[in-house]
């Protein structure tokens, strides 16, 4: 197992790579991927390296954590920061999902954080799932209590129906225990058992609805991004045959890579990440010194 340090320089690459891996094949059907390579232009026609939505969001996240703990209306300053254009961006900002673009809509007309996220049934897509990575990062000698609670805080933001809210602790809990060195099974497992212990009313609701879930098609849908993530990391040997298969599902590729990738680069350490794959990406000025802030926390 790689050393804590390479294992959450990992997770942050790993996501970000993921990501970027992700954005040419966006909106492909599966059968019409046919070679994964690191610099197709592909969807969105971006320089290879860049990063979407996905990336920038979790940035966003990351640097409010580091700088101020966990405050849901920095959290909602610093993801406006970059929804205008002005940080964690490797490119420019494209590819927003509706529900997040209504949610960061209303908090810059002056709508509290906690209460501008969509709550609606419809408003299940994975835009908080995205960039939930860094309450597992941050939070990792926290209980694990304080990291459901703040993965469904910091959905809220964007995405707040119990569904969203479910998904993003379930895969922070689960992203823990990787970071705590466990395999795949045993993490999703406690993961799993840690929440049902905490879950009540509509959350046990959607933890049976989850755990009961079944499709895994690289969809938007929160709950299929969760499992085609899951699946394209638990059932691979090494971080690039994850993003091969995440992206190989089609569909929304890169928030599925991004998902897979933040996993399979923990589990995998920043090591595991081909080094012209890392060499190729954009925004090491963005990243590299937020990774040396998350090493240098205090333990």
């Amino acid at each position: 197992m790689p050393e804590l340090a390479d294992r959450l320089k990992g997770a942050i690459w790993g996501h970000l790579v993921g990501d970027a891996m992700g954005v040419p094949y966006e909106f492909m059907p599966a059968s019409a991927i046919e070679r994964v390579v690191f610099g197709h232009r592909g969807s969105h026609n971006q320089p290879p390296g860049t990063w979407s939505d996905d990336g920038g969001l979790m940035l966003a996240l990351l640097d409010s954590m580091l700088s101020a703990g966990f405050d849901l209306e920095d959290q909602g300053k610093r993801a406006l920061h970059w929804f205008v254009g002005k940080g964690y961006a490797s490119g420019p900002v494209f590819d927003i999902g509706n529900t997040t673009s209504a949610a960061l809509d209303r908090l810059k007309h002056g709508v509290p954080a906690a209460e501008c996220g969509g709550a609606a049934e419809t408003d299940n897509g994975n835009g908080s799932l995205m960039r939930i990575l860094p309450i597992a990062l941050v939070d990792r000698d926290a209980e694990d209590d304080v990291i459901v609670s703040h993965a469904m805080a910091a959905s809220a933001l964007t995405h707040r129906h119990p569904r969203s809210l479910v998904a993003c602790a379930v895969y922070c809990l689960a992203a823990s225990w990787l970071l705590q060195g466990e395999p795949p099974a045993q993490a999703l497992r406690q993961a799993l058992e840690s929440f049902r212990i905490m879950a009540s009313g509509p959350y046990a609701a959607e933890l049976a609805n989850l755990e009961g879930y079944t499709g895994r098609s690289g969809s938007g849908y929160v709950l299929d991004t969760l499992w085609s993530a899951w699946t394209a990391f638990s059932e691979s040997q090494s971080y690039p045959e994850t993003i091969e298969r995440a992206i190989r599902y089609g569909a929304d590729t890169d928030t599925t890579a991004a998902v897979a990738g933040g996993l399979a680069g923990i589990y995998w350490g920043y090591s595991g990440i081909p080094a012209d794959w890392l060499y190729a990406m954009r925004g090491h000025e963005i990243v590299e010194p937020m990774i040396a802030r998350l090493l240098a926390m205090p333990r």
